[in-house]
């Protein structure tokens, strides 16, 4: 029951919702103190009784020597004060309360400080007459206190800060109660000390409050303006009904009770509770149904009825739901994904057809689809974070089966890097009997730089992997000893693109087909000398039949070198004793060797050649 905060007694416990929560105050003071108060503090004064818990140094609390202007003052008004709903607030005055500043200087009456929560003065919680600087007015409810005794009346859970202060020398200082009960004089010493907040206000005389900390002038909430039943209802089926919010003066409306009638008959309480809707079913066989609702407080206040239409029912039972709905489990923004779902059953065989509903990051469902297939193709818009889906079946009466819902898919918004080539992904390049290249781009449409790997890979052999400046070309060669390596036939490049989520790929194939091969020196070997014999090895595979030659000379780089046939030495490993003995430009080293199949069609291989020569 709200009682007015003005019956209380000094002493009184009055509870009150702190950011939700109960919390107790004691009443300490009625009326306008004497001497020192502006008339702004005529009220009920109330103190919290446990502090509150949050820590304050002593010099942050007050750095600058001023309560009006101190840190503590504007986390109470700024903070704490809002920590009250608004019918509380309207309850709480804003009074000018007197205060100290300065070095010991009061300011009292119509220049104290503005401001709905405050710390109490020492002055107001002790015998005044002990403290020479006193600026304030003992307090009714510690009219029996000494000064630094220990007193219960001032005892709490923590020590709590007053809104004494002044400068001394260089430090600021404020004045607080041990947890016990005794007043703590002015010191320096709680720079370090951890000490709370007991915030008091004064409260409006009229002012209501419950034992449950509410603060009321209690009416009965408005009538729901609306009542919402379906306007056709199917029997057997589950429906919803909602209505309007109501308003109340208080703004301490509770819920609504929500009752039906059934085929005109009595009314009966389906539903309460805080929500504005509620989903019911109809039994089959019902003729008509009505609904009314009504308003009602935490004081138990009730609004007068809503009522619906009566509503004719339907007993055509809805379809069975549709058994079960697929979504990819994989899902690309930018990139259509199909659902399907399962068949759905219908008692009276008049099935219809299937909704199709999508949620697109938690949101509202939305129909995409309404038809008689089991399937549908729905384009995922790159930038969703999920989406899920959603099916039910309808008959001709359009009665709903129940939904099938798929989970929440998460929507990979990151787009593959892309591999762009003058040879599209499967091409042939066709023969090739020498080292080729060919050159190709990586583009990537969330621009990773430096994110995107390239890996080629010849025949399944990773041939490079880099990490590619987009956009510019790249060069993909084969050439030297590794096409040498490679026999002739079919061979496969892949090419694949990836920035740590996604990747592409890009193939071609090509076919070997090196029938003969001829190695030589680039670049001749000077001598010193006159070169009189050399030694040639070539290590490898060479078929029987294979057509098989090794030249040597000695005088490489005259302009017509005099070539000698060494192949029977070399292929006997005996060395080859040069016939030329002149060498019009210096001797120099060089050597030719020619290969080409024979009838039998076998191919082989060099990997290395070795000699010398002197």
């Amino acid at each position: 029951m709200a009682v007015a905060i003005g019956n209380k007694n000094v002493g009184d416990i009055v509870k009150l919702r702190e950011n939700g929560a109960l919390v107790e105050f004691i009443v300490i003071h009625k009326g306008l103190p004497p001497t020192y108060y502006d008339a702004s503090c005529d009220g009920v004064w109330v103190l919290r009784k446990l502090a509150y818990p949050e820590s304050w140094k002593g010099r942050k609390a007050c750095s600058s020597g001023n309560y009006a202007q101190s840190e503590v003052k504007s986390w109470l008004e700024n903070t704490y004060y809002n920590m009250f709903d608004s019918t509380t607030k309207s309850g709480i005055k804003n009074v000018r309360i007197p205060y100290m500043y300065g070095n010991k200087s009061n300011a009292t009456g119509a220049s104290g400080a503005l401001g709905h929560c405050f710390m109490l003065a020492r002055s107001e919680i002790c015998d005044e007459k002990q403290y020479s600087n006193h600026f304030c007015s003992r307090l009714s409810y510690f009219s029996d206190c000494d000064g630094n005794s220990t007193e219960p009346k001032r005892a709490c859970d923590y020590d709590w800060f007053t809104r004494d202060t002044y400068i001394q020398t260089d430090i600021r200082n404020m004045a607080y109660v041990y947890k016990e009960g005794n007043v703590m004089s002015y010191t320096g010493s709680i720079e370090s000390h951890d000490i709370n907040v007991r915030p008091a206000m004064i409260l409006n005389y009229n002012m209501l409050v419950n034992d449950d900390g509410s603060v009321t002038v209690n009416t009965a909430p408005g009538t729901p303006g609306s009542i919402s039943v379906p306007g056709s209802v199917q029997g057997g089926t589950a429906i919803t009904v909602s209505w309007s919010a109501s308003s109340d003066a208080q703004g301490n409306l509770e819920g609504y009770k929500l009752e039906r009638s059934l085929n005109g008959g009595a009314w009966s309480q389906i539903y309460q509770g805080g929500g504005t809707s509620t989903t019911n079913h109809v039994a089959y066989g019902t003729n008509t149904v009505t609904y009314r609702v009504k308003a009602y407080d935490n004081m138990g206040a009730e609004s007068g009825y809503r009522t619906s239409a009566a509503v004719t029912v339907i007993n055509n039972t809805p379809p069975g739901a549709p058994q079960g709905i697929t979504v990819p489990v994989n899902v690309r923004g930018g990139n259509p994904i199909t659902i399907s779902w399962g068949a759905s059953s219908d008692a009276e065989n008049n099935l219809a057809g299937y909704e199709l509903e999508r949620s697109v990051n938690g949101g509202t469902w939305a129909q995409v689809f309404r038809g008689a297939q089991q399937s549908h193709t729905d384009n995922v818009t790159f930038g969703w974070q999920t989406v899920a889906y959603r099916v039910r079946a309808y008959d001709a009466y359009n009665a709903y089966s129940g939904y099938a819902t798929s989970e929440a898919r998460a929507v990979d918004n990151n787009r593959p890097p892309e591999i762009v080539c003058a040879f599209q992904s499967g091409s042939d390049l066709g023969i090739k009997s020498g080292g080729f290249s060919f050159p190709y781009t990586v583009n990537d449409a969330d621009n990773r730089t430096g994110e995107v790997t390239v890996t080629e890979n010849l025949d399944g052999a990773k041939k490079k992997e880099f990490q590619p400046e987009l956009g510019k070309e790249n060069t993909f060669t084969s050439d030297g000893a590794e096409f040498q390596c490679l026999p002739n036939g079919k061979h496969t490049i892949l090419f694949s693109a990836s920035d740590g989520k996604a990747s592409c790929t890009h193939t071609l194939t090509f076919t070997k087909s090196v029938t003969s091969a001829l190695i030589t020196l680039a670049t001749p070997m000077d001598a010193d000398d006159q070169i009189e014999a050399c030694a040639v090895a070539a290590s490898g595979y060479i078929p029987e039949d294979a057509v098989y030659r090794v030249l040597v000379t000695n005088n490489a780089k005259d302009a017509e070198p005099v070539w000698e046939d060494c192949t029977q030495a070399v292929k006997n490993g005996a060395n080859h004793i040069f016939a030329n003995k002149s060498a019009e430009n210096g001797f120099a080293f060089n050597f030719k060797i020619t290969v080409s199949r024979g009838e039998s069609g076998a191919g082989g291989f060099i990997t290395s050649v070795q000699g010398g020569f002197q």
